[in-house]
């Protein structure tokens, strides 16, 4: 697990290998550990280590391979590369380290890069190929790991994070005027390979990219999965067992991803999700459970930690659900709780983290939960990131199920759907109409015009939808969240926040065979009611999870209070609205956030629209080196 930067000359000439400093020095924070460079001709390449699997110098990077011909810098963790390793000893390979970066160097050397389909893990890499003058970039199947271009010059940079391009000559800090006002209109964060920055490329997921002088060739080398096709309602008989393989896979993502030779803990909520982690994990390490399929492997026998953000609220507290599973599991438990006090302090660190706006306070507090993770020690955390998108976990989803049921034209069907999700206008105008986002009407993220400025109302972004197999319309739906609208978003918001303090997130409902198998369960094993969501994992943890939290038929996101804390806030606030940079540049009207904290002191409408105002405004005076709270 690194930061790697790295700059190549795409007519072979050599690149300053000064630029290569301000970009690792930028990156320190995703590796504390251990620094190396290494000079290629016209590739220069970098890391920042923060050392995970054989934390020895036999670890180090860059690393090249026996013979010299291939140099690697690595972000990430290959899961299977114990499997790997024995495939390539049977070829006549040998390894030197346990250091799953020497495997998938070994595994590039054999395959090319057809390697990035035997790969089960978290990743973005470098390779150049000395022989043939070419770099060799990738990354993960669902973009865990980040990775980011910017081209100048003949130059081609690359970087983990937008902060280590922006110390490139040819980077400027010009905002993407149509992303920035996309984001204000509706909340999109979801854009392609666009970024915030002008000069900034998003490296897409599940896509390998090879260079060599005065060519590009790049591979999506996992294309969109299949899709279920079964909108049924009725059970059937083989329903039992795409459950138990469900369970399986999931227990074996879990033992997979617990191969570590650090501390490892795990995020808690309170939620099925984190709970199902939580739980696997704990009966894993006490011997109670056994995968299937691999045995974990940890070389440092530690108690096993949980980290929580409580917030007293009604509605959002999660204790209770929290407690079930600690006394289930005995896990240690460390809990924070930050206020207004606390939002304040930590925005600017987490704007100079998370480098892009981003949608809710939430961010806060999960900025906190890896805070109090670190100072427990802790370098690798488990997370239940991907299960809500995969499996329906979201409110919305029932109304997608309504959708279904309608276009099947099976009026029976359609009568039993309607009946349990119920008809609300703004809920079947989006199933009916199968739209990717609700019609403008019914949007009430949707920012009004009159508090745009020009230059977001003369700009338009169209966000073209990703690759789809054919399938229900709730499976369709699911798998435009995993791909494109909410899950990226997601991830990077956790990739930010935990690397900012030298922390491994893990995401084990993301292993790629999980979410083949999810994305092809019919509809009935993941929603059946208004209330009934996320089927097959209810009925899988049953014996793992604690009763108290399988019953829960609510559904509590990540929240922080946001209102409240935007209320007593109010005042730096008001501050940031009297020298706007947003108001300047044209982005939004200069009563706009006035008065829409008006309108929340009247409790009119929720928090979105004011946040992101506010939110656009604090980055846009970070990114030009500004304080962002004046």
């Amino acid at each position: 697990m690194c930061g790697i930067a790295g700059v190549l000359g795409l007519a072979d000439q050599e690149p300053d290998l000064a630029l290569l400093g301000p970009m690792l020095g930028s990156l320190v924070h995703r590796g504390p550990d251990d620094e190396g460079v290494a000079t290629l001709g016209p590739a220069v390449l970098g890391m920042r280590r923060l050392s995970i699997m054989d934390p020895t110098p036999r670890g180090h990077q860059p690393m090249s391979s026996p013979d010299g011909r291939f140099t690697i810098v690595f972000n990430g963790e290959i899961y299977n590369f114990l499997e790997l390793a024995d495939e390539l000893a049977a070829q006549g390979r040998t390894f030197s380290s346990e250091s799953d970066t020497e495997v998938l160097l070994a595994a590039y050397a054999a395959w090319g890069p057809d390697c990035a389909r035997r790969l089960n893990g978290i990743w973005s890499f470098a390779i150049w190929d000395d022989r043939e003058r070419s770099l060799f970039l990738c990354r993960d199947r669902f973009g865990v790991k980040p990775l980011f271009l910017a081209r100048g010059g003949g130059m081609l940079g690359f970087a983990s994070e937008i902060k280590a391009l922006r110390t490139l000559p040819w980077v400027s800090s010009r905002p993407d005027v149509a992303v920035a006002s996309r984001y204000l209109l509706d909340g999109t964060l979801a854009r392609g390979r666009r970024t915030f920055f002008e000069d900034v490329e998003c490296f897409p997921p599940a896509h390998s990219l090879l260079l060599s002088p005065g060519r590009e060739r790049w591979d999506n080398y996992w294309p969109a999965p299949a899709l279920s096709t079964d909108a049924s309602f009725k059970p059937h008989p083989g329903d039992a067992d795409r459950v138990e393989e469900f369970k399986s896979l999931l227990i074996d993502s879990v033992a997979l991803q617990l191969q570590s030779d650090v501390a490892i803990g795990s995020c808690l909520s309170g939620g099925m999700d984190s709970s199902s982690i939580v739980s696997i994990a704990a009966a894993l390490r006490g011997g109670r459970l056994a995968s299937p399929g691999h045995v974990h492997h940890e070389r440092e026998a530690t108690a096993q930690l949980a980290f929580f953000a409580q917030f007293r609220e009604e509605g959002i507290d999660e204790r209770p659900f929290v407690d079930a599973v600690v006394a289930a599991t005995g896990v240690d438990l460390r809990t924070t709780t930050p206020d207004t006090n606390a939002l304040l302090e930590s925005l600017p660190a987490i704007l100079r983290a998370q480098d892009e706006p981003f949608g809710s306070t939430s961010i806060v507090a999960q900025h906190h939960v890896m805070r109090i993770a670190h100072e427990a020690g802790v370098k690798v955390l488990l997370d239940g990131q991907g299960a809500d998108e995969l499996l329906a976990g979201y409110v919305r989803y029932g109304a997608t199920r309504v959708g279904g049921a309608l276009r099947s034209r099976n009026a029976v069907d359609a009568a039993r759907a309607m009946v349990a999700h119920g008809p609300l206008r703004a809920t079947l105008g989006y199933a009916v109409l199968g739209a990717r986002r609700l019609p403008r009407r019914l949007n009430r993220r949707r920012m009004p015009a009159a508090w745009l400025g020009g230059a977001a109302r003369a700009s338009h972004l169209e966000i073209a939808d990703p690759p789809s197999r054919p399938g229900t319309l709730l499976a369709k739906r699911l798998w435009l969240d995993v791909a494109a609208d909410n899950l990226p978003d997601l991830l990077r918001f956790e990739d930010r926040n935990s690397m900012a303090y030298s922390i491994e997130a893990r995401v084990p409902f993301l292993d790629h065979r999980l979410v083949e198998a999810s994305l092809l369960l019919p509809d009935r094993l993941k929603v059946a009611g208004p209330k009934e969501r996320k089927i097959v994992l209810r009925r899988a943890m049953t014996g793992i999870v604690p009763d108290e939290v399988l019953a829960r038929r609510d559904k509590v996101a990540f929240q922080s209070p946001e209102r409240r804390w935007l209320l007593e806030a109010e005042p730096t606030w008001r501050h940031l609205a009297t020298a706007s940079r947003a108001v300047s540049a044209g982005f939004v009207g200069s009563v706009a956030i006035p008065e829409a904290i008006e309108r929340l002191r009247a409790g009119v409408g929720g928090t979105s629209l004011l946040w992101r105002m506010l939110n656009l405004e604090m980055w846009l005076r970070e990114s030009a080196g500004e304080p962002p709270l004046g």
